[in-house]
C-alpha cells in the first residue's frame, strides 16, 4: 500500500514524478493506449509529442519505430504485430535495446493491477560503452596472457629440446640438493631417475639408486669435496666422467660424459679407428647401392628385354611378309619397352642414391582397367604355355596413380605368378571396386610359399625355399609393396605350398586423402 495525501491533485503528482525521475517513464492502459509518456522518455525514444497527439495507441508508436528502422530489417507490419501480441500478454520484462543513433536503452516493464503497464527507460549508453571497453581490455589481456603462455611453453620446449639434444647426461639440483631437471641421457644413465624426480629426491639418493653402498653425500660434498669421485664405472660396464658446478643460486649443475672408449683405447688409435670405420661404412654404402641397382635391373629389365627380343625375332622370321603397319606396331612395342627401361633406370638410380624407403610417385588420371588389360596382354605373349583368366571389367574406369610404377608393379605380380607356376597352369587376374578403393588380385597354381616364410616375403632379396632352382633376385615383391604403400594402399599375400599363391593389392582411387595425410605428418 502506498501513502498518497488525499488533497494532492493526481495530475500534478504525475507531472512532478515524470519530470523529477531521471529515467524516462511511460504508462499504457489495458487497451494498449498510452496514458503518460514523460519528456525524458520521448527524448530517449526519439518520439515527438505531436505523434502522440494524433494517435496515442501503442500500435502507432510501434509502427513509427518500425518504419524508421528501430527494429532492424524486416517487414514493418510483421514487426508491429509481433510486438503487439507480446504486449497483450502484459508480462514483466527487462532488456537492453540499441537505437540507430547509437543510444543504448534499458527498458524495464511491469504490469499494473488495473491491467495497464508502466515502463521505465534508462540511458545506459555510457555503461554499455564502458562494458565494451572493459571487454576489449579483457580480450587484450587474454591475448597477451595466451601469447605469454605460448612464449613460456615455447621456451620450456626449447629448453627441454636443447638439453635433450646434448649427448652427455645433464641434471640440475636446487640449493637443497633436490634434483629438479634432467635430460634423457641422464635418465638413461639412472633408470630410476623419473620415479625419483617425481618425489623430489636428493642427488645422493639418485646416486645410491645404482650404488647402494655409497654414503649419503651432502650437496657441499658432491660439489666441492676434492675426494668426491669424478670418474666411475657404472653397473652397465660404461665409464662416465662427472663434472659438477655450483649455480648462482647455490644449486648444482652436473654433466656426465661417456669416457668408456677413452678408457679402453688410446685417443690416437681411436681416432684412426673411427676414420677407418667411416671409410668402410662409405664403401659398404656404395657397394650396397651398386648391388641394389644391379639386382633391381636384372629383375625389372627382364620383361621389357623379353618383349624387345620377341618382337625382333618375329620381324626377322617374317621380314619379307610383314606389312608396314605390322612393322610399325612391333617397332612401337620395342620403343615402348626401351622407354620403360630408361624410366626404370632413372627411378632406380634416384632410389639408390637417396637411400629412401620408397620412390616419389607422380600421379595422373589413369584408365586402370585398360592398363591392367595391357599388362596382361603383354605377359600373355611372353608366357604362351600358361592360361590367363582376366576379369577386370569391375575395376574403376579411371584413378589417380603413377602410371609407370603401377604398371611395373602389376607386371611384377603377373610375371612372378608365371615364373613360379608350371606350364599349362592357370593365372587369374581379377579386378574389382570396394568403396573408394580398387582391388587387384593375382592368383596362380604354382609352388606356393611355406606359411612360416610369409612374414619375410616382402623383405629385399628374400626368396622362399620353394623357389630353389628358379631364377630370381627377391626384388619384385619388395618394390611392389613400396609402390603400393606410396599410393596409400596395402598388399597381402596368401599362399599354400603346392597349391599356389594369391596376391591382393588395394589402392585408393584418389590420392587426395594420401596427400593430406602426408602433409599433416610433415
Amino acid at each position: 500500500m502506498h501513502f498518497i495525501h488525499g488533497n494532492f491533485e493526481p495530475t500534478e503528482l504525475l507531472k512532478c514524478l515524470a519530470s523529477s525521475v531521471p529515467q524516462g517513464l511511460s504508462i499504457i492502459d489495458k487497451e494498449l493506449n498510452l496514458v503518460l509518456v514523460s519528456q525524458t522518455a520521448l527524448k530517449l525514444l526519439g518520439i515527438s509529442y505531436d505523434l502522440l497527439q494524433e494517435d496515442r495507441s501503442l500500435e502507432n508508436v510501434f509502427r513509427f519505430n518500425a518504419k524508421r528502422g528501430d527494429y532492424g530489417p524486416g517487414d514493418p507490419d510483421e514487426q508491429v504485430q509481433q510486438r503487439l501480441e507480446l504486449a497483450r500478454k502484459f508480462l514483466p520484462h527487462d532488456f537492453v535495446r540499441g537505437r540507430p543513433d547509437g543510444t543504448v536503452l534499458r527498458i524495464q516493464g511491469s504490469p499494473m493491477e488495473n491491467g495497464g503497464f508502466i515502463t521505465i527507460y534508462t540511458d545506459v549508453t555510457k555503461e554499455h560503452e564502458q562494458e565494451k571497453a572493459l571487454q576489449i581490455g579483457r580480450d587484450h589481456l587474454m591475448i597477451s596472457l595466451k601469447e605469454r603462455t605460448s612464449e613460456l611453453e615455447a621456451n620450456r620446449d626449447l629448453l627441454l629440446n636443447s638439453i635433450n639434444g646434448i649427448k652427455d647426461g645433464l641434471s640440475i639440483a636446487d640449493p637443497d640438493g633436490r634434483v629438479i631437471l634432467a635430460n634423457n641421457k641422464m635418465r638413461e644413465i639412472y633408470p630410476e631417475l623419473p620415479r625419483l624426480l617425481a618425489k623430489n629426491a636428493h642427488v645422493s639418493e639418485v646416486i645410491r639408486s645404482l650404488f647402494p653402498g655409497d654414503p649419503h653425500w651432502s650437496l657441499d660434498e658432491l660439489a666441492d669435496d676434492q675426494n668426491m669421485w669424478s670418474e666411475r664405472k657404472f653397473p652397465d660396464g660404461r665409464w662416465y666422467r662427472a663434472t659438477r658446478t655450483r649455480t648462482d643460486d647455490g644449486g648444482m649443475l652436473c654433466v656426465y660424459s661417456d669416457i668408456t672408449t677413452y678408457k679402453e683405447q688410446q685417443s690416437v688409435l681411436q681416432s684412426h679407428t673411427d676414420e677407418l670405420v667411416r671409410h668402410l661404412r662409405k664403401e659398404k654404402e656404395v657397394n650396397e647401392m651398386q648391388r641394389e641397382f644391379v639386382s633391381m635391373a636384372s629383375h625389372e629389365f627382364r620383361t621389357p628385354l623379353a618383349i624387345i627380343d620377341s618382337n625382333a625375332q618375329r620381324m626377322l622370321r617374317k621380314v619379307e611378309r610383314l606389312e608396314p603397319g605390322t612393322i610399325v606396331e612391333r617397332l612401337g612395342n620395342i620403343r615402348e619397352s626401351v622407354e620403360r627401361m630408361q624410366y626404370l633406370i632413372n627411378r632406380f638410380l634416384n632410389f639408390s642414391q637417396s637411400q629412401s624407403v620408397g620412390m616419389e610417385v607422380e600421379v595422373e588420371p589413369v584408365a586402370l582397367r585398360d592398363l591392367v588389360k595391357t599388362v596382361c596382354g603383354r605377359q600373355q605373349t611372353l608366357a604362351r604355355m600358361h592360361k590367363f583368366h582376366v576379369d577386370v571389367d569391375w575395376l574403376p574406369e579411371q584413378m589417380e596413380v603413377d602410371r609407370k610404377l603401377i604398371e611395373q608393379s602389376i607386371s611384377n605380380l603377373i610375371s612372378n605368378a608365371v615364373k613360379y607356376s608350371p606350364d599349362n597352369s592357370r593365372i587369374y587376374v581379377i579386378g574389382s571396386e570396394m568403396g573408394d578403393h580398387a582391388v587387384i588380385t593375382v592368383r596362380d597354381e604354382g609352388v606356393g610359399i611355406p606359411s612360416d616364410e610369409l612374414p619375410n616375403i616382402f623383405k629385399r632379396y628374400f626368396r622362399a625355399s620353394t623357389s630353389s632352382g628358379i631364377a630370381g633376385t627377391g626384388i619384385g615383391l619388395n618394390m611392389t609393396r613400396m609402390v603400393v604403400q606410396k599410393h596409400g594402399g596395402t598388399i597381402e599375400v596368401d599362399s599354400e605350398v603346392g597349391k599356389g599363391t594369391t596376391v591382393t593389392v588395394t589402392i585408393p582411387k584418389t590420392q587426395q586423402k594420401v596427400r593430406k595425410m602426408l602433409a599433416e605428418a610433415n
